[in-house]
């Protein structure tokens, strides 16, 4: 479309405005290129270029493109020219398109992975005209439209009465367009007093569970003195954005009194790790191992030798005590089946740092890097809350869970208080912690004094009049798959423990104290070897007690 405006031809049309459509049939009326004929309504160009180049033939007026339409048959722009123009990617997004776009995403798979399945189909990006922006905008709206109005104001209902109930009950929303549910976060008095006590470490999981209207259910968890998973809070989101989880950890956050925890666990994703470094930039950040290792199968099962190298990648990964003997064993594991240009591995191994326990060590995780531990926490919800969950559903199961937790909690507390394990051995370490420890947690304890039977002194140097340097040979050892156990099997590997006997503090290069919070059968050795009675109170951590009077706000 066109207006043109000028002074001094009469051919001017002043103030004229229509539609035309730009065709190639100039070309073909028999008009002499040397003569310029005066503007009028309905005048078709190729391109800008072409009215510039008309413009400067016929600059005797003053004439004006006030309007343009560029409606052109037999216009074709390239994909990639098109991304810059809403119009085109909305037609480029075609029933076929969304129907695998819903097909996909209810599977389990996110924007960016069926964005390259499409742009894969078409043989490239640069075939695809619309964005991975265009796609999570549609996923939106769909999730705004499944909403109903019903199930949000029953929600919020539930959330009003739980407030004047208990004011320790915290929730927070946020709406979008349509004063439609966006997101929304709560947090019982329960979860409130756990964190006070075990919100040393952290597990933030949205990979449980998708509900009917596709918000991903999110959860905050940790473990208890018992080793029991615990509830520290939950969300439904609406986007996997980092803005959505900066929203939502700086709102958990600040309900937690901005009390922020030591560790925390995600799964591997970009825009949880940008959104923690914007509200918690001094928390140490890692990968869920567990949740790494159940991607294996999926990743790598089709190489037909796919069970060996993960069980000597599963050893590398598990029994490497250095960042140098894991690069280095993961390299040469690597080399020898030619997992070279696996592209899922070198991308683990770019990212070591977030979940290798190898760099990991010296830094308190309560246990949470094992992968039983783990599958425990996966399960928390099991038998609560279903895929077909309902919106209005959640609270009132939040609150379910929490009370069918704090009764096994309540459970565990009045059995520690009515009997005690027996010994298994006669160390002094395993008597001391009898006394004081949750009787889980005394089983760990208890498993480390059983192994120090496998333990061989090679040899005792005096470092000093106090320091001794102790050099220990173990068996390795490595997880049963089928039993969830660990079992010896015929390696071996050195230690080296380090002790000053006088104020009778020892360390160890294992490192499971420090990330444990449980002494280590090398300590436990070492111990006995210098005849240590009495176990320094460094080494017993009230997390794990069972004698401490701990707060409740329910």
């Amino acid at each position: 479309m066109v207006e043109f405006v000028g002074n001094d031809n009469e051919d001017v049309i002043e103030d004229v405005i229509e539609e035309v459509n730009i065709t190639d049939d100039e070309e073909e009326n028999g008009a002499d290129d040397d003569v310029v004929s005066p503007p009028f309504v309905g005048m078709v160009f190729q391109s800008w270029e072409e009215v510039d180049t008309y413009y400067k033939r016929t600059k005797d007026g003053e004439w004006v493109v006030k309007r343009a339409v560029n409606e052109h048959k037999n216009h074709c722009p390239t994909p990639r020219k098109s991304r810059y123009v809403p119009r085109y990617r909305q037609e480029d997004i075609t029933s076929l398109v969304k129907r695998k776009l819903f097909n996909d995403y209810n599977s389990g798979a996110n924007v960016p992975q069926i964005f390259n399945c499409l742009a894969s189909e078409r043989n490239g990006v640069e075939n695809v005209t619309f964005t991975k922006k265009d796609l999570q905008n549609i996923i939106a709206r769909d999730k705004a439209e499944k909403m109903k109005e019903g199930d949000w104001n029953a929600m919020w209902k539930y959330f009003k009465a739980m407030s004047t109930d208990n004011e320790n009950f915290f929730h927070k929303h946020r709406v979008g367009e349509d004063n439609i549910l966006k997101d929304v976060m709560w947090v019982d008095a329960r979860s409130r007093a756990a964190y006070e006590e075990f919100g040393d470490v952290v597990v933030f999981d949205s990979t449980y569970l998708t509900n009917e209207y596709d918000l991903p259910f999110s959860n905050f968890v940790g473990v208890n003195h018992h080793g029991q998973t615990i509830l520290l809070g939950c969300a439904l989101l609406s986007h996997e954005d980092s803005e959505t989880f900066e929203w939502l950890f700086t709102e958990w956050l600040s309900c937690m009194s901005n009390k922020k925890p030591i560790g925390f666990l995600t799964d591997q994703d970009a825009a949880m790790r940008k959104a923690l470094r914007e509200v918690m930039p001094d928390v140490r950040h890692r990968w869920c191992l567990w949740h790494i290792l159940t991607k294996f199968s999926h990743k790598l099962g089709k190489y037909n030798d796919y069970e060996l190298f993960k069980v000597e990648l599963h050893n590398v990964i598990y029994n490497s005590l250095t960042k140098n003997e894991f690069e280095v064993q993961w390299t040469d594991v690597i080399k020898k089946y030619k997992l070279e240009g696996e592209i899922w591995l070198a991308g683990l191994y770019h990212g070591r740092e977030m979940w290798v326990p190898a760099f990991m060590n010296g830094m308190f995780w309560a246990g949470m890097k094992s992968t039983q531990r783990s599958e425990s926490i996966n399960r928390f919800f099991d038998g609560f809350v279903y895929k077909h969950t309902r919106l209005f559903e959640f609270a009132p199961f939040y609150i379910k869970v929490v009370e069918s937790r704090a009764n096994d909690e309540q459970q565990a507390d009045a059995a520690d208080q009515r009997a005690v394990r027996p010994w298994a051995t006669q160390f002094s370490v395993e008597r001391a912690f009898r006394k004081v420890y949750t009787d889980a947690e005394f089983l760990e304890v208890q498993e480390q004094c059983n192994r120090v039977l496998y333990l061989t002194s090679l040899e005792t140097t005096m470092v000093s009049a106090e320091v001794a340097h102790h050099k220990l040979e173990d068996r390795v050892w490595v997880l049963c798959k089928e039993t969830r156990k660990e079992f010896s099997t015929k390696y071996r590997r050195n230690y080296i423990v380090q002790i000053n006997l006088e104020i009778k503090l020892a360390e160890c290069e294992c490192k499971l104290f420090e990330s444990d919070g449980i002494l280590c059968r090398h300590i436990i050795k070492v111990y006995d070897m210098h005849d240590i009675q009495d176990v320094p109170d460094v080494y017993i951590l009230r997390r794990w007690r069972k004698d401490v009077s701990r707060s409740t706000r329910a």
